[in-house]
């Protein structure tokens, strides 16, 4: 790919993503070679602030600690401001939690802080065109939804994902191009995870057996499904407002009587919704309709969406809180509160 190819298909990404013109951004920096280019891009193309953050997760027998020292020594030599962060993500691992899920947490709890400290409006994050086949392969597994076709949306808040049009061999091809050397995770060769499954065996067989375009084909899909959902979601947001409640502890409530006249399609949408505004895992399509029941059929009840995070229902309200609220009995001497906050 010429200089001049790459350059518009990243700054194209950066107007779509409202980032081109930003004071700043904070750019997630494993040292893997995802990251790296992103960040020389980001370094090459963009006139703004940048500050690298990288969470050393303890991990692979010591191996996370040489990461963590290549990205301080790659961005000292490119002249890039750099967060380090060390954090032991199997001690920190709440009930219900992977370690998968954990280290999301951490990592997302570094970039929000690096970026409220250095005031950027902006977090940046790898993912490429690789990532989004994978990850809607992985919400058909699991059944998501015509969401989950959308892979990995471009922009979510305030993330942005600048190289999601690119490939992964497209990446590693502009740095070695450019004598950029990056972090090879020996785990991404492993088919210990189900990602590493459909990267390594399901996504090779399909392409040699069924579809050599495969990954074109399923960006288009991508594409639409993230225009329909937009739909979607603007009809659920607009039946969140109504019903929105402020019901401490709870991270977010509704009131139940709003609920009475939405339909069954639009509450399912409303509920995968607030768990992305709360930056939950995805349900799957099941236990979203199991919620739906739930919340049809009324009474008092509570529903483990994921880690410490549960939906309560009572006739005042549904929340979802954490574990620890719901037991702690915050806010017990309020007047009319929720049973979960007794």
């Amino acid at each position: 790919m010429e200089q001049r190819e790459y350059r518009k298909l990243f700054l194209d990404a950066a107007s779509r993503q409202g980032w081109l013109r930003a004071d700043g951004i904070v750019c997630a920096l494993s040292g893997g070679g995802d990251s790296v280019a992103m960040v020389w891009l980001m370094k090459k193309f963009f006139r703004g602030r940048i500050v690298a953050a990288h969470l050393d997760h303890c991990t692979r027998n010591g191996a996370s600690h040489d990461d963590a020292s290549f990205v301080r020594s790659f961005c000292d030599s490119h002249g890039i401001e750099c967060c380090v962060k060390v954090v032991d993500v199997h001690e920190t691992r709440m009930q219900g939690e992977s370690f998968e899920m954990a280290g999301r947490r951490e990592r997302y709890k570094h970039f929000r802080a690096v970026a409220e400290r250095f005031g950027l409006p902006f977090i940046a994050v790898a993912h490429n065109a690789d990532d989004l086949v994978e990850t809607q392969l992985l919400n058909i597994a699991r059944g998501s939804g015509i969401a989950g076709l959308r892979g990995i949306p471009e922009r979510r808040g305030n993330i942005v994902r600048p190289v999601i049009d690119f490939t992964r061999e497209e990446l590693r091809a502009i740095l070695a191009a450019n004598k950029v050397s990056w972090c090879h995770d020996y785990t991404n060769d492993e088919n210990d995870y189900k990602r590493n499954k459909i990267r390594n065996i399901l996504i090779p067989w399909i392409k040699e057996k069924l579809n050599e375009n495969f990954e074109a084909v399923m960006k288009g899909l991508a594409r639409q499904a993230e225009e329909e959902t937009q739909e979607r979601s603007a009809a659920a947001l607009a039946e969140i407002a109504k019903a929105a409640a402020d019901i401490p502890p709870a991270l977010a409530a509704w009131r139940t009587e709003p609920l009475a006249e939405v339909s069954g399609l639009t509450l399912a949408e409303m509920i995968r919704c607030q768990g992305e505004a709360l930056s939950l895992p995805v349900l799957s399509r099941r236990r979203t309709d199991e919620l739906v029941r739930l919340i049809r059929r009324g009474g008092m009840w509570r529903f483990q969406w994921a880690g410490d995070i549960e939906v309560c229902y009572s006739s005042l309200g549904i929340g979802w809180l954490r574990r620890a609220d719901i037991r702690s009995g915050k806010n017990a001497s309020e007047k009319n509160i929720p049973w979960w906050a007794r």
